[in-house]
Formats: structure tokens, C-alpha cells, sequence
């Protein structure tokens, strides 16, 4: 017979590889929840895709928004994408964060929207996955016109960019500025053609979640968004800015450019690091 020394070790042994077993139980779950999480949002992009593309819509092949099943695909995309993450006027993420990362973008820019999106190894959706759901870094939003400076469909372009920005900035005013401008990405017409409307706009706004139309429309009027674009420009003046999308990080080390293009996410990665 055991001794009551033997008896107590085994006990111990016993309560240890119990312990052990839970911890490793727990862990697994918590893998699949994760994994689970990202096949989910995986899968509504593909939705997306298929939708938009079998509706004969698509983000650089018309010039007339998408609506139906493919309008509340990509609604469901960016709100997945977005939810639980703060936002106050165009500053996504954290407000404690300590990387700032500064986008300085045009909204009928398709190279932005590529970047956005995640199109053509563009890397926000999993940068905002990673870093800004975290708390690690918050991206703030910049104007700069680019694409919609040099669209000869229209007869006033910088007008017309003005307006755009302004009233995602409206959005803003509510939270959900981001939600705006991503659906504006992934809903963009093509480049050059006059798609951009306020019917354009007011669709936009009616397709993000919780949004008040009656309040955004007054708003997308204020002056204080005309005065936020042109100080956005001068900001981006300052940074030696001449294309979209542009970056800059900011963080405890500095403040350094990130480039401008199609970042991955190893790129914007690589240049929080410099600075924090």
C-alpha cells in the first residue's frame, strides 16, 4: 500500500496533468475561434465578389452604384471588418494607440481602393485586423485629390472631389466615416466617368448601418469639412505628398513617410516598427 506521501504526490500528479489537459482544451478552442472568425470574413469577401461580378456591377467596370444582394454584401464586408473598432470623425482605432498611421487618399482613386479593399495585395484589411483592433496603431485619414483632380468628365474636378470628401467627413460626424469611405472603395465606378452624384452619394450613405440620413445631408454642408479638406492638402503639401494612397507613420521613435502605392501588410508593418 502507497504511503500517505506517495498517496499525496499522486494526487498532485494527478490535478497537474488535469490541469494541463483543460489549458490544451481551452487553447484549441480558442484556435478555432480564431480561425473561424477569419474563414468568416474570407467567405463574405467571396460573396461579395461573386455577387457584385454576377450582377454585372464591380468596382472598376461601372459607373452606376451597386445595389441589391451586392450592396448589402459589401455592407456586411465592411461593417465584419469595422465592428468593435472606435472611430471618431475620420481616426479609426484606439485613441490611446501609440503609432499613428496618416492615409492620405482620394475616393475615386482606384489605386486607394485596391489598397482598401485588399485588391492586388493591398494590405488594410489585415492591418486593421492585426494592429488597429489590438490597439497597436490608428489610422487617420487624409484628403488629397488625385484621380478625381484629373477626371475630364466632369467640369469642375475639384469641386467635385470636395464634395465627396466632405460628405464622407459628414459621416464622420456620426462615426462612421470609415464605413462611408470603404464603401465608396468598393463600390467605385470607373476612373474618368462621371459617377460620382449626390444620388451616388446618397446612396452610399443609406447603405451604412445606423447612419441618419436626414443629419448626414445637413451636415455634408457644414463649412468645417470644406476647411478640413483644404487643410488635409496642406498637410499633405508639407509631407511632400504627390500621389495616393500616401502614408505616414508616427509613433515614440518619430515620424517617418511609409511610401505611397499598394502597401502589403508587411509593408505598413515594417514601417510602424520604425517608429515605435
Amino acid at each position: 500500500m502507497a504511503s500517505r506521501k506517495e498517496q499525496k504526490e499522486q494526487a498532485r500528479t494527478a490535478r497537474i496533468a488535469q490541469q494541463e489537459a483543460v489549458a490544451a482544451s481551452a487553447q484549441r478552442t480558442r484556435r478555432i475561434q480564431i480561425l473561424g472568425g477569419a474563414v468568416a470574413i474570407a467567405v463574405i469577401a467571396i460573396v461579395v465578389a461573386i455577387v457584385v461580378s454576377s450582377s454585372g456591377g464591380g468596382t472598376k467596370t461601372g459607373s452606376a452604384l451597386t445595389s441589391g444582394s451586392a450592396a448589402k454584401a459589401a455592407a456586411k464586408l465592411v461593417d465584419t471588418e469595422l465592428a468593435n473598432i472606435p472611430q471618431s470623425g475620420t481616426t479609426l482605432g484606439s485613441p490611446s494607440a501609440k503609432v499613428t498611421l496618416t492615409y492620405f487618399g482620394d475616393l475615386q482613386c482606384p489605386v486607394c481602393a485596391d489598397f482598401t479593399t485588399g485588391q492586388l495585395g493591398g494590405g488594410l484589411p489585415e492591418f486593421i485586423t492585426k494592429q488597429v483592433k489590438p490597439g497597436n496603431v490608428k489610422i487617420v485619414y487624409r484628403s488629397f485629390c488625385t484621380a478625381s483632380c484629373n477626371n475630364p468628365s466632369v467640369s469642375n474636378p475639384q469641386g467635385l472631389f470636395n464634395k465627396q470628401q466632405e460628405a464622407a467627413y459628414a459621416a464622420g460626424k456620426q462615426n462612421r466615416f470609415w464605413n462611408f469611405a470603404e464603401l465608396f472603395y468598393h463600390e467605385q465606378g470607373k476612373e474618368g466617368t462621371p459617377y460620382v452624384t449626390d444620388s451616388y452619394l446618397s446612396g452610399l450613405a443609406k447603405q451604412v448601418p445606423g447612419l441618419k440620413i436626414a443629419s448626414w445631408q445637413s451636415d455634408s454642408t457644414n463649412p468645417v469639412y470644406a476647411s478640413q479638406v483644404a487643410s488635409d492638402n496642406t498637410l499633405a503639401t508639407k509631407y511632400g505628398v504627390n500621389a495616393t494612397p500616401a502614408f505616414v507613420v508616427q509613433g515614440p521613435k518619430g515620424i517617418a513617410s511609409a511610401g505611397s502605392g499598394v502597401l502589403t501588410y508587411s509593408d505598413l508593418v515594417k514601417a510602424v516598427n520604425q517608429v515605435s
